[in-house]
């Protein structure tokens, strides 16, 4: 008997230890939390505006996590091309992204902002730029320049060799080139007129002239004037 009663006070003993640690594991997965957001490879976008647009925060429950919604806010994101993301057990949410290249660089007065070929603004970080990005000048520019970026788009040579453009509402446009060189164009029929100035920067008139003048349609001012 008294060993019978040994066994029963063990076995009791053991279920109630099980009972506790089954218990402390449920208190454990209850208060399981999304402890860190990491953001890799991000040079211009602020990990501060990234996570103001995302649904998932630090601290967090770790079971409420959504990846699909978390793919959405992501893919909501002009400033980003592509991502990827990976949560571990440890509560570490890790986010790996490639931004969007800016197409140009928006200037006017105190303002810069990086926009993208559709002219939509880039919420980045501005940065001094060392390479070739082109920067573009003037008030509500952003609202205009898609159509020209989509035609300069396909002209590859003449698009690599511009270094701004200055927009002038209700006159047209002005592309200063490196080489030192420039043309303004209309604000309509822009596919017409750019196909000119193509023509004419495959004959010798462009090497002998400096300004080129195709706003009035069907002619063309030629000058050595400075742009």
């Amino acid at each position: 008997m008294r060993i019978f009663i040994i066994f029963l006070l063990a076995l009791i003993t053991v279920l109630a230890a099980n009972l506790i640690k089954k218990n402390d594991l449920k208190e454990i997965f209850k208060k399981k939390k999304i402890t860190v957001i990491e953001l890799i490879n991000n040079d211009k976008i602020s990990k501060d505006y990234l996570f103001k647009k995302i649904s998932v925060k630090e601290g967090q429950s770790f079971w409420k996590f959504n990846p699909f919604k978390l793919k959405k806010d992501l893919e909501n994101l002009n400033e980003i091309k592509n991502f990827t993301f990976y949560l571990n057990w440890s509560g570490v949410l890790q986010i790996k992204i490639d931004e969007t290249e800016p197409f140009m660089i928006w200037i006017r007065d105190e303002n810069i902002n990086y926009l993208d070929l559709n002219g939509s603004i880039l919420e980045f970080d501005v940065k001094n730029e060392k390479d070739r990005i082109i920067k573009l000048f003037g008030n509500n520019a952003d609202l205009q320049i898609s159509e020209l970026n989509n035609l300069l788009f396909k002209k590859e040579k003449t698009l690599r060799s511009i270094n701004s453009i200055f927009y002038q509402s209700n006159i047209g446009w002005k592309i200063i080139f490196h080489n030192n060189k420039c043309v303004l164009l209309p604000l309509k029929k822009l596919e017409k007129v750019i196909d000119i100035f193509q023509d004419i920067t495959k004959s010798d008139l462009y090497n002998q002239f400096n300004f080129f003048d195709l706003r009035v349609f069907r002619r063309v001012y030629m000058s050595n004037k400075k742009c």
